[in-house]
């Protein structure tokens, strides 16, 4: 289920992933399966880093057919394992000194749903300035966290047990 809430310039995102709680919060601080997510498919992942601490940084580049297209970049608020994470999350196109620099808020908030399923919650707020300077941006959030979200389950789902 997802839906951008206009009263708040917000986007709530749910999906049930097939993988434990714990495999799927470190999907959210490991670059190595981070690169397995993160960017929609139809943008390319040129580089990440990850200081997984609270007051740590994120920075996601990124660009589409060779050319770039920004970054994503932010600093963790909150890390309570494997529950809940808490992050500043930036757009920044190609020309921040110009501007390009949106700053929102991601909450991922993880419960186990049994026989090793985890919902996994994110609501994207503080909207309002991206969706004012950016439509283009902000018209993709949803479907951009869909994408991402199914990608993520391919990265931390359980193989199926082997019969034999």
């Amino acid at each position: 289920m997802s839906r951008p809430d206009a009263s708040e310039v917000a986007v709530r995102i749910e999906k049930v992933v097939r993988a434990p709680p714990d495999r799927v919060f470190r999907a959210f601080l490991e670059p190595d399966l981070m690169r397995q997510w993160i960017t929609p498919d139809e943008l390319d992942l040129d580089r990440i880093t990850v200081d997984a601490r609270v007051g740590g940084r994120i920075e996601v580049w990124h660009s589409q057919h060779g050319v770039s297209t920004g970054r994503f970049e932010g600093r963790f608020v909150k890390i309570d394992p494997p529950r809940e994470l808490v992050y500043r999350w930036a757009f920044v196109g190609t020309e921040p000194e110009k501007g390009e620099y949106y700053d929102t808020l991601v909450t991922v908030r993880l419960a186990a749903s049994g026989e090793g399923r985890t919902q996994v919650s994110v609501v994207h707020e503080r909207l309002a300035e991206l969706r004012r300077a950016a439509p283009h941006v902000y018209h993709r959030l949803v479907p951009g966290w869909e994408n991402c979200l199914g990608k993520l389950e391919r990265a931390v789902r359980e193989p199926a047990p082997n019969p034999g």
